[in-house]
């Protein structure tokens, strides 16, 4: 992302400034090494308020509830293999409930097949009813944040923006 002097910003601070200028400055999750940096960059760059769950299934639950209360979409944040397969019970009453819910989940790199928390994460998000969208290329992640939230919003359901963890130290332009 470049700045106004006209640098290039890391992926997750790129990431993490998107989601708190898109009007929320409120995250729910659980770190791991698929999201960590872009929760810090939220936080500690964007002022962003981020509440801390016990596990996936709890900060799905309490983005939900968020959501219902405020009446507006809310933003919850796992990584990858069984932090987003923990998140399936939540996705499944969003659905249910047809609350607007974005779920921020980290996805292992491409070139790591043998990793323990390889999993077919868009098969296990659809498989609850909820929407899923790729980031597709470092570059293309603000469009695929708005698709996914402004989807989140229309379909009135959960939609998860699967981001590749490969792309979290890469440069893009803002």
């Amino acid at each position: 992302m470049a700045n106004a002097d006209g640098t290039t910003m890391t992926f997750h601070a790129a990431l993490a400034k998107a989601l708190y200028d898109s009007g929320n400055s409120t995250m729910f999750g659980l770190i791991g090494d698929g999201n960590l940096f872009m929760v810090r960059s939220y936080v500690e760059d964007y002022n962003g308020t981020y509440v801390a769950a016990e596990n996936e299934a709890g900060a799905t639950v309490m983005a939900l509830g968020y959501s219902v209360v405020s009446g507006k979409i809310s933003v919850a944040t796992v990584t990858h293999g069984p932090g987003v397969s923990n998140t399936m019970t939540g996705l499944i009453e969003g659905v249910r409930a047809q609350v607007p819910l974005l779920l921020v989940c980290g996805e292992t790199a491409a070139d790591d097949k043998h990793s323990l928390q390889n999993v077919a994460q868009r098969e296990l998000i659809v498989a609850t009813g909820a929407g899923f969208e790729q980031v597709r290329t470092p570059q293309s992640v603000f469009e695929d944040l708005r698709t996914a939230l402004r989807r989140a919003v229309l379909e009135r359901r959960p939609i998860a923006l699967n981001v590749p963890a490969e792309y979290m130290w890469l440069g893009v332009q803002y």
